[in-house]
């Protein structure tokens, strides 16, 4: 494994200069703006690490999978991602979000932590291999998908048809990374997603403000919609809404008792001075692992720009996400949604669309859980704090029948994923490729031992 980390060592501004060039594509998933073009930059990169490559067609973006079949027992896959976030605002960023910058150790550009630098990094520890003519001990298996920011749509599409090569012994999910206190992080679950966008019309036009004294508002009919979907105490108020709400298995609180949120740390980075409703202790840990949200993620009426304009607008919209914990499935919080809106007299409010995917996680005790922690223990000299499941979303539970899946990556506390100036730990990006490789080194032993 020397001549591996060596080389990686030795090679890290070449690597860095390739995960450039990846972040320079403004590969959106909301505008679907040169999808294909990054796609392609990944089949060809996949392609010079002597990968069987495909690029599989859906109704959507394209899927790249690249497979190394060394011959091995044991197989691990990779899960990445090539679409990235909207970069707007774009007067936020300190750079340009699609022109990468380094500053005080840090890469900017906009998908460098979520998820291109990963992905990149997880290429080069296999390049490293062969470059120095060491033999690969496992089975590789990359998925690359383009709609991950979006609520991967079409990716069912390819399960469906290529169901047998989501089969592997482990799998690192896309994200992940040190965090507040500096440790690295492995989650072993994601939550389910719900996204909707809510509408509603009162007028054909736009009126003159003065007739608001006359005239219906939609924006206000908006606002009294969402008031009736949660108290001032954050409880959820439609109805059944908990009614498949499952707990955290006894293991799993055994797992979260351990783990150190860091309250007063986060407080400070969001500048709060307490959670919701007062939360801390274990009562803090039930709702981050385990509570289902109905969060308002975006808002739209009216006049947005400077200065005044005195407007009675005739639409409103409300972009809506629910995050779902184990045994809640999207498609029947929606009807219960779209039954709740009625029921309260809101019938003229539609749900123009929605989206989304149900929860999964992967077994604590997994025997790939210890390989992965183990791999960390080995490079950065500590035990990852497993968190059970994350707070977040994403298409694990097309995985969860097929390869037990363990999220780490190459970002941090402040990599700022989804915001302006997104930016990783150039220190974080060369361990994380010397973890990949011990933990491919490792496998080997564990093929051995099985």
């Amino acid at each position: 494994m020397e001549k591996v980390i060596s080389y990686l060592d030795g090679n890290l501004e070449q690597s860095l200069d390739e995960l450039k060039e990846i972040l320079r594509i403004p590969s959106v998933a909301a505008k679907g703006e040169h999808m294909d073009e990054a796609a392609e930059w990944f089949a060809k990169h996949l392609e010079a690490i002597k990968m069987e490559v495909t690029l599989h067609k859906t109704s959507g973006q394209p899927v790249v999978t690249g497979y190394l079949d060394n011959g091995a027992d044991k197989t691990l896959m990779f899960y990445d991602h090539y679409d990235v976030q909207p970069a707007e605002p774009f007067d936020l960023w300190d750079s340009p979000p699609f022109e990468p910058a380094i500053r005080d150790g840090r890469l900017y550009g906009r998908g460098v932590a979520d998820n291109k630098g990963d992905a990149v990094s997880r290429i080069w520890a296999i390049k490293a291999f062969q470059d120095t003519s060491t033999d690969i001990p496992v089975n590789i298996k990359f998925i690359i998908e383009g709609e991950e920011e979006v609520g991967s749509p079409t990716l069912p599409e390819f399960v469906k048809k290529n169901s047998d090569f989501l089969k592997a012994d482990g799998g690192i999910w896309e994200f992940g990374g040190a965090g507040i206190d500096g440790r690295q992080e492995a989650w072993l679950g994601l939550k389910g997603l719900l996204y909707v966008q809510l509408e509603v019309e009162r007028l054909q036009m736009d009126a003159h403000s003065g007739y608001a004294c006359i005239l219906p508002s939609a924006p206000y009919r908006l606002v009294w919609a969402l008031s009736s979907l949660k108290d001032v105490n954050g409880r959820i108020l439609i109805d059944g809404f908990y009614d498949d709400l499952k707990g955290l298995t006894e293991t799993e609180k055994d797992v979260i008792a351990k783990i150190d949120l860091h309250e007063d740390m986060t407080c400070d980075h969001y500048g709060i001075t307490q959670f919701v409703n007062g939360l801390a202790g274990d009562g803090l840990k039930e709702a981050f692992y385990n509570a289902p949200t109905c969060n308002i993620a975006g808002l739209g009426s009216g006049w947005q720009g400077t200065g005044s304009k005195t407007v009675l607008p005739a639409k409103a919209m409300a972009k809506l996400d629910f995050r779902l914990v184990e045994n809640m499935h999207p498609e029947d919080i929606r009807e219960k949604l779209r039954a709740h809106l009625d029921r309260h007299g809101f019938t003229d409010v539609t749900i123009a669309w929605h989206d989304g995917y149900p929860p999964a996680k992967t077994p604590t005790d997994h025997p790939f859980v210890s390989f992965v922690n183990d791999a960390n223990q080995k490079v950065f000299g500590h035990n990852l704090t497993i968190h059970v499941t994350s707070p977040g979303s994403g298409p694990l539970y097309l995985f969860k029948d097929h390869v037990p899946m363990v999220s780490i990556g190459v970002g941090d506390y402040d990599s700022r994923a989804h915001s302006p100036n997104e930016s990783i730990l150039i220190e974080n990006y060369r361990l994380g490729m010397h973890r990949i490789a011990v933990l491919i080194d490792m496998m080997g032993a564990w093929q051995a031992d099985a």
